[in-house]
């Protein structure tokens, strides 16, 4: 392989010049003054006139002698990964809120290099409605089997990098379909549902950094079970070298960080559930009072009026699990506490976001412990909300003369829990 820096750029030969491909990415097409290569990381570093330095991280699969044997005309590969290392971000002048340096670089983790042919890209063919072009999957898995990370990425012809930063997967989002009480006036987005924010403290709705150790990464690219191909590769994390912590902390740690990022999945699936329903009841209960045709039903009207009560019922459940005042406001954080949600949020923050790599502290552990507490109590209130109050009001409602609107509460929307 040779490198040869131009007036206009870089260019780069595998087969010791017999043919020249530019390897420009992102480079600005600048004089090219320098090319070195860091020995450590094994990156590209290109001085530029005027510009500045360019960086181009991890070049081994460009040295991967199956390029240059033929593989490039064949099938798909997944190139070995280059050690990473397990860094936590660190504020500083480039990083600094409002700060006037700015740095246009890769995020930290792992680099995960693969190669497409024509054959399997995504411009072979014209996509087929009945059989939808599937981006590249890319699995990350445990010691023990276990999947860690899901990733996708593009499918474009030769080499195509996707990057892992090293965490688990995030917790669930919850999706609020309701305004909150007495703002009606709170839209919701196109989808319609809106985010939960919670207020501007350092919370962590990112998934748990992953211990240092040895992990599997598997790359699936195609569209059928005829084209498809599966490739694995070995992938080493290592542990930040500055970091006195020993691995039987950073265990402990991430034992804990997994323990609440599964309590945080736990609260949100309830509150996407609970808002399933609350919207469902608020588009019954609209539409039993804004018919004229049943203006004058009284069973509509009595429908309607447990539809509310229950939906009342509904958010004195849900104001365990998250603040249900919350507009999106900076401004009310401060008009009612914080509940479950954001405390465990504030919580993972706290272990595995704004910390460094040592083992839980007592009180972390103890707060975590009420915090265990308080989610068994909220979720006895769901399972009899779910599993009796709601159940009720459905008996109810079979039993009005409302055919049509029962039959739409039922079948409207596959898959999403009605009374």
């Amino acid at each position: 392989m040779l490198l040869a820096g131009t007036e206009s750029g870089v260019y780069v030969t595998l087969d010791d010049g017999g043919r020249w491909a530019p390897l420009q990415t992102n480079l600005p097409h600048a004089p090219i003054s320098w090319i070195t290569l860091q020995p450590h990381f094994h990156d590209l570093v290109v001085a530029t006139y005027g510009r500045g330095i360019w960086i181009l991280d991890d070049i081994s699969p460009l040295e991967d002698p199956a390029l240059t044997g033929g593989a490039m005309t064949g099938g798909a590969m997944l190139f070995k990964p280059r050690a990473a290392y397990r860094f936590r971000s660190q504020q500083g002048i480039a990083s600094a809120p409002n700060s006037a340096v700015r740095v246009d670089s890769v995020p930290e983790g792992a680099d995960l290099t693969y190669y497409v042919p024509a054959a399997l890209a995504d411009t072979a063919t014209a996509p087929d409605s009945a059989h939808p072009r599937r981006p590249a999957k890319i699995v990350v898995l445990g010691a023990s089997g276990d999947t860690v990370r899901v990733l996708e990425g593009e499918r474009k012809p030769g080499l195509n990098r996707v990057w892992w930063d090293l965490r688990y997967t995030r917790p669930t989002v919850p999706k609020l379909r309701t305004p909150p009480p007495g703002k009606p006036f709170v839209p919701a987005g196109p989808d319609g549902t809106r985010p939960l924010v919670s207020w501007d403290l350092d919370l962590s709705l990112r998934g748990p950094l992953v211990p240092p150790g040895s992990y599997q990464v598997r790359l699936t690219v195609g569209d059928s079970a005829a084209t498809v191909a599966t490739l694995t590769q070995s992938l080493t994390v290592l542990k930040d070298p500055n970091t006195t912590a020993s691995d039987a902390d950073v265990a402990a740690q991430t034992r804990l960080a997994l323990a609440i990022r599964a309590a945080q999945d736990s609260v949100a699936r309830m509150i996407n559930r609970l808002e399933w329903v609350r919207k469902q009841l608020a588009d019954l209960s609209g539409q039993l009072r804004g018919d004229t045709a049943l203006t004058g039903d009284s069973s509509a009207q009595r429908v309607a009026g447990l539809a509310d009560s229950l939906d009342r019922h509904a958010a004195t459940v849900e104001g365990a699990l998250f603040d249900v005042h919350l507009t999106g406001a900076r401004e009310d954080a401060f008009r009612s506490p914080m509940q479950l949600y954001g405390r465990l949020a504030a919580l993972q923050s706290d272990v595995s976001e704004s910390g460094a790599d040592f083992a839980p502290t007592s009180q972390q552990q103890a707060v975590f412990q009420l915090f265990t507490q308080r989610l068994g109590d909220a979720s006895t209130r769901f399972a009899g909300f779910m599993d009796q109050e709601l159940r009720a009001f459905g008996a109810e409602l079979r039993k009005a003369p409302l055919k049509d609107v029962i039959s739409a509460i039922d079948h409207d929307a596959p898959g999403r829990p009605g009374p």
